[in-house]
């Protein structure tokens, strides 16, 4: 897509503050991502945010995982309704260098979204091959999630997602598997990338999920995805 215009934001708690936020931001710069907005729940004040020279959004009380991916998502699309490509990142990730750059080079496929981090289901899918492809389509991880302006509108207005938090079980939780039911009930199938773009470093889940398994791919943050390899 010619010059694509992008509206991106990171998920974040305060624990994460002084730990994993700030290698999670340094790696998005080098990634092409360098001024996320940062979506803090369970804060008032954001003196303590103010280091990091981005613009801060909170939710006080918290309102949980789920609730401020989707609200965040909701602040970037209604304030950047001219951006082509959405993206919302985790606190506990590392990127490789040049990955915006990277995704720009060629049009997403129609109908599809692309998920950074490429978890062993799905990267036994790969055969090998280098480049995108289609995930099991469970939906693995939303540490790192990347859209086209259409396939946000109609992820934030179905009923499916809008109905998540009614959930009395994991209405706060596997919005991973939530997202990817969603969207492919609009024709949508999910994308990963061999090698992975991205690696979870998170151990201990701010939503105590049981732990994701390792990024076997992934080839480290150093590792630039336009040189040729």
């Amino acid at each position: 897509m010619k010059n694509p215009k992008w509206a991106y934001g990171v998920t974040t708690v305060p624990s994460r503050r002084g730990d994993l936020l700030p290698t999670t931001l340094k790696t998005l710069a080098d990634g092409g991502f360098p001024s996320p907005v940062l979506f803090v729940d369970g804060i008032e004040n954001t003196t303590n945010y103010t280091n990091f020279g981005l613009r801060i959004v909170t939710w006080f009380p918290q309102i949980r995982t789920v609730g401020n991916w989707i609200l965040g998502m909701w602040e970037l699309y209604l304030r950047n309704p001219d951006a082509t490509h959405f993206a919302m990142f985790q606190d506990d990730i590392t990127m490789c260098r040049n990955v915006r750059q990277y995704i720009e080079r060629e049009d997403m496929p129609p109908r599809c979204y692309y998920n950074l981090v490429t978890y062993p289901q799905n990267q036994d899918l790969s055969d090998g091959r280098t480049g995108w492809y289609p995930s099991n389509q469970r939906g693995l991880g939303a540490q790192a999630l990347v859209f086209r302006k259409q396939g946000v509108m109609e992820l934030l207005s179905h009923r499916n997602l809008v109905g998540k938090v009614q959930d009395a079980r994991n209405g706060h939780s596997c919005l991973d598997g939530k997202i990817s039911t969603t969207l492919k009930k609009e024709g949508y199938a999910e994308y990963v990338h061999n090698p992975s773009l991205v690696d979870h470093i998170g151990q201990t889940s701010s939503m105590r999920s049981k732990p994701q398994p390792a990024i076997l791919s992934f080839p480290g943050c150093d590792f630039d995805v336009l040189q040729p390899h």
